[in-house]
């Protein structure tokens, strides 16, 4: 439980590290934390932290559940409380963006 809290009261610093991470496999990466987490409405044995990683080099869904692997091996870390999202640039900027505050993208 006490890396769980340490997950959500470091959010913004594992972000980082996952934007920066990621950003060596896909160069046009942005990540966005948002939901429980942001709100500061979380439980940190109940929730997740939300996160969207937007890239044009999104792929299917086998690829996202490599980057699930990737991700936590950076982290070090077979379980971790983030739960990922994604999305292309287009669709990020029609639908997704009007929902986030600005703030919350990580762009690396």
């Amino acid at each position: 439980m006490a890396e769980r809290i340490e997950y959500f009261k470091n959010w913004r610093k594992y972000a980082e590290e996952i934007c920066i991470s990621l950003k060596k496999i896909l160069p046009d990466v942005m990540v966005v934390v948002f939901g429980s987490v942001i709100r500061g409405d979380y439980v940190p044995s109940l929730s997740d932290i939300d996160v969207l990683v937007v890239s044009n080099n999104v792929g299917d869904i086998i690829w996202q559940a490599k980057m699930y692997l990737y991700i936590n091996s950076i982290l070090k870390s077979d379980v971790t409380p983030f739960e990922f999202h994604f999305s292309n640039w287009k669709d990020y900027e029609e639908f997704y963006k009007k929902f986030f505050n600005p703030e919350i993208e990580i762009r690396c």
